[in-house]
């Protein structure tokens, strides 16, 4: 070791570039490994997790295939307990989503907030930090349990408190108790507040005892040891039929059935989740390896100085064990060294590298993850040590009394291939997400929304609603403005259009529910027969509907429709009363276009002339001025609560924040993965240009121009670069194929994209090499000759 702390900076090893390239590719190689081993332990925090069960249901209509649902109505997380004895614990739970409470001193406790039932904790047990047991705190109505989390923000004092919901005062809360706050790596939603499940009625409709409709929500079983999902057949089967629910849905023409899904699966069993964990685990191996390959390929090309030094040690009775000792100590020092910037790179680039994989480096590097980062960078030493002294201890004694000549080419030429070929890949890799990425920015969804912004008009007055619609319009750059209760970047609610008579369902539609006047003006979305509502028809508006074209041609194949849709009454679930078609619209996707989230049936909307949910201000031109514009007007017009005015357009390309941030650490790692072999390559021409400077100096003299000196090396260069890259640009047009199946709108890829990508990375490769020949090219000849 005293020896290679020696020789950390000699004069041509190139230790530094050594150790510096080692840091970066164990920086972001082990930033990667540590986040698929996050991704792999999701949810293993949880006691009984072998034994711990989603409810789903799974449902089949008319011409349609089995579709499966995550959530379920409010009467059958009970229901499994009470008919299917190998059910140790049913819970359930349901979301109101963002809530600021305030306390008796104004402070505001924001967070994400939900409604539990009283066996909530015995499913997802956490340590309960203060307060009553939540088994009898979340029984009674208007209890809540905050998380860790706010308790920050709350102060000690915070139990028994009663906290007022901000945007309904009259809500009111009362705080029982305190749980550690989930871990990051689970697949539950972040849960800052829990309210008891017996206050739902106060703020929605309470559908805790339905065994069909309002399937809002989440539940979740815990059978006892020993019992599988098998057991629960039976009791599932007798329970949906003594309560009507096979009945009534044989009635619709609808097949039902519950499924449990492990939770240890949950995570993994995404297609999307799945495929990232293992392109993420073939980004740590490549950026690992690609890291290893070059430290072995500067050490190989550092042999024709370093070869006199070693003869002279065996010449001194020095063994092959001894060397390979003394290459060891040097891969040791070096991975201690290039492990010790790793952590220091990844402390420093901490706020993007948490932007990119969304939650917190504590969360990423556990002790255990330690332990196995640290087992890996002891095999990347072993890698670095073991492959150059075997190349070393071959050198031999005759060596120390002549200059070393052995080429090594074989060796380096591979080591270049493999890089050449792993470069190549991200390249292309990146090409092909950067692209997807870009057309799912770019992607028409059948509605304007780039020059649109949005608030939420929960809990201000009606009054001030309208007041606040007419300031608007009489702004320049107001070109209309209106509402609706969906948010077009979200997700759609649904029901089911069936027939009165019969009771047969025919499809479940993505319902919209009520929009305002303007609506189809605002978002540009066009009218290919019949019209819009017409507002002043009073009377029979909330009887009209409006359908998309899909609505249609669904109902012309499933319920025999011909001839015009305009007059025809259609029925629809929860609605109840029959509705009548006014005019049909072009085909609009809402949400986001990722496969699992994709939604492609057809929508509804219904009309409401009074301001609610969602205010929509479209602009004739987007601007940070006319923005401001709108919040200064909606801040003098509504004073009953503090609105914030959103770009629809911003949460548009908020869906596909986990593609950019895969974008991004592809980018990121390509770029690091090029420079890495860009300085193999300048140390391969670097170590061919000293070997045969002699050669050189020869040639011309004998009057070879400088194309000719070229030749000898970028052809052999080219030779091994070409079928590299070749090779790598298969390899990303396999994985670009499974990535793109992840997703709804894709690219085509072509044979010119990736012969584009090979053609920049064999540029990049002639032009470097180019440089470094034609500098050794223009040295004097005799100088060269010299040192021989």
């Amino acid at each position: 070791m005293k020896r290679a702390l020696k020789g950390l900076f000699r004069k041509g090893e190139a230790n530094v570039v050594k150790i510096i390239c080692l840091s970066v590719g164990l920086a972001i190689g082990l930033v990667m490994l540590a986040e698929v081993i996050f991704e792999r332990s999701y949810d293993n925090f949880l006691p009984g997790l072998k034994e711990t069960y989603r409810v789903e249901e799974r449902y089949k209509q008319k011409d349609t295939d089995w579709r499966e649902h995550a959530q379920t109505p409010g009467a059958i997380g009970p229901g499994l307990q009470r008919y299917c004895p190998a059910v140790e614990v049913a819970t359930r739970f349901t979301g109101i989503g963002s809530m600021t409470l305030t306390t008796e001193d104004h402070k505001e406790l924001e967070g994400q907030a939900y409604f539990c039932d009283s066996t909530f904790f015995r499913v997802f047990p956490r340590k309960l930090l203060m307060g009553e047991e939540p088994y009898t705190g979340l029984e009674k109505a208007n209890n809540a349990y905050i998380s860790s989390k706010l308790l920050e923000v709350a102060g000690e004092q915070i139990i028994g408190k009663t906290l007022s919901w901000k945007q309904y005062p009259e809500f009111h809360v009362t705080v029982v108790g305190v749980f550690e706050a989930f871990p990051e790596n689970t697949h539950l939603p972040q849960m800052d507040v829990l309210i008891a499940l017996p206050t739902i009625g106060q703020v929605a409709y309470d559908g805790t005892n339905n065994w069909l409709g309002n399937d809002r929500y989440k539940t979740y079983v815990r059978l006892r040891k020993g019992s599988t999902p098998d057991d629960l057949k039976e009791g599932m089967e007798r329970m949906l039929e003594v309560n009507h629910v096979t009945e009534e849905m044989a009635q619709s023409g609808t097949g039902f059935e519950l499924s449990l899904r492990p939770v240890a699966e949950i995570f993994t069993s995404s297609d999307y989740n799945r495929i990232m964990n293992i392109v993420f685990l073939s980004f740590a191996i490549i950026m690992l390896l690609v890291a290893v390959l070059n430290y072995i390929l500067l050490v190989v090309s550092s042999m024709v100085s370093r070869a006199k030094g070693i003869a002279t040690y065996r010449c001194y009775g020095a063994g092959s064990g001894d060397i390979y000792r003394m290459i060891l100590s040097e891969s040791l020092l070096h991975g201690l060294i290039s492990l010790a910037l790793a952590v220091l790179i990844i402390f420093g680039l901490q706020d993007f590298l948490q932007e990119q994989i969304g939650h917190s480096l504590e969360s990423l590097f556990p002790l255990s993850t330690v332990w196995v980062c640290l087992a890996v960078t002891l095999g990347v030493i072993l890698l670095c040590g073991v492959m150059p002294g075997y190349l070393y201890t071959r050198i031999p004694v005759t060596y120390a009394y002549c200059r070393y000549t052995e080429n090594k080419r074989r060796w380096k030429l591979g080591l270049l291939c493999l890089q050449f070929a792993l470069t190549t890949f991200f390249v292309c890799l990146l090409t092909v997400i950067g692209l997807e990425y870009n057309t799912l920015m770019n992607f028409n969804p059948g509605f304007e929304y780039r020059n649109t912004l949005y608030t939420n008009l929960s809990g201000t007055e009606m009054v001030e609603r309208e007041r606040c619609v007419q300031e608007l319009k009489k702004l320049p750059e107001v070109k209309a403005v209106t509402w609706g209760y969906q948010l077009l970047s979200d997700h759609c609610s649904g029901n089911n259009v069936y027939n009165p008579e019969t009771g047969e369902e025919y499809m479940n539609i993505a319902d919209m529910y009520y929009v305002g006047p303007d609506y189809h003006k605002a978002f540009q979305i066009p009218v290919i027969e019949g019209n819009v509502f017409t507002p002043t028809l009073t009377d029979t508006l909330s009887q009209q509907v409006m359908v998309s074209r899909q609505f249609v041609e669904r109902m012309k194949m499933l319920a025999g429709w011909t001839g015009s849709p305009i007059g025809k009454p259609v029925y629809i679930t929860e609605h109840r009363t029959m509705a009548t078609i006014c005019g049909v619209y072009e085909d609009i996707h809402l949400g986001s276009q990722v496969m699992e989230e994709y939604d492609e049936r057809p929508t509804v909307m219904f009309y409401r002339n009074k301001p609610s949910s969602n205010l929509y201000v479209a602009l004739n031109r987007m601007s940070p001025e006319a923005m401001k514009e709108v919040q200064q007007v909606i801040d003098r017009t509504i004073s009953s609560q503090q609105l914030k005015v959103y770009s629809l357009s911003l949460e548009m390309g908020n869906l596909y924040n986990a593609v950019l941030h895969v974008r991004n650490s592809v980018l990121f790692a390509g770029l690091c993965i090029l420079i890495i072999a860009l300085t193999g390559l300048v140390a391969y021409v670097r170590d061919e240009v000293s070997r045969r400077r002699s050669e050189i100096a020869i040639r011309l003299i004998h009057g070879a121009s400088m194309a000719d000196v070229q030749k000898i090396f970028l052809l052999d260069l080219l030779k091994i670069a070409l079928p590299a890259v070749v090779i790598g640009a298969l390899c990303a047009w396999k994985v670009g194929e499974q990535l793109l199946q992840l997703f709804a709108v894709k690219i085509d890829l072509t044979w010119y994209l990736f012969a584009g990508c090979i053609l920049i990375v064999c540029l990049v490769v002639w032009l470097v090499a180019f440089g470094l020949v034609w500098k050794a090219a223009r040295a004097n000849p005799t100088e060269n000759l010299k040192t021989e």
